[in-house]
């Protein structure tokens, strides 16, 4: 999926700067969620290995990474879902054309 998202966005900024920017915080996280992912993963698959060469009752520590692990997959990785669906819209919603935009001069000056 996130192989997908990054050539959809690829493509999309062949054609609009703006679309790639609307869709760049959502698409770090992802990548961000997709590292943990990983990180997670291997330190359980270490924590399981510890668990099972120190027999019933092995140390706390070991027990703790594993439920920070569950805690992670279950409740924060599901975020991707709905995160690559915010990449994927890219700037649709924000309601400014782009020629109304105010540029950097007017944005440097504050208020009216």
């Amino acid at each position: 999926k996130v192989t997908k998202l990054t050539m959809e966005l690829g493509m999309k900024a062949m054609g609009s700067a703006d679309e790639v920017g609307a869709a760049a915080v959502d698409y770090l996280r992802v990548v961000g969620h997709l590292t943990f992912a990983y990180l997670f993963a291997r330190m359980a698959k270490i924590a399981l290995d510890k668990q099972k060469a120190q027999g019933e009752g092995g140390d706390p520590f070991y027990t703790a990474k594993l439920h920070t692990a569950r805690f992670y997959f279950a409740k924060l990785l599901p975020e991707t879902a709905s995160l690559i669906r915010q990449a994927r819209a890219g700037g649709a919603g924000f309601g400014v054309d782009p020629e109304e935009r105010p540029g950097p001069a007017e944005v440097a000056e504050g208020p009216r």
